[in-house]
């Protein structure tokens, strides 16, 4: 069996290190688009509350 040089070794837990934080890149993206999508629906929810509001007021 052939042994992995220290660098090597190194290179192979950096890569792997990188690709663990694209993953969690990937995941706060996901979690910022719903969290985005969350606002607006709420935005529209509150327009429309608003709106109500004045027609009773009216």
């Amino acid at each position: 069996m052939k042994h992995e040089s220290p660098e090597t070794r190194l290179i192979r837990e950096q890569n792997r290190y990188i690709q663990i934080l694209e993953e969690q890149l990937d995941v706060c993206r996901e979690q910022l688009k719903a969290q985005e999508q969350l606002i607006e629906e709420q935005n529209q929810a509150l327009a429309l509350f608003a709106e109500a509001l004045r027609e009773e007021r009216e």
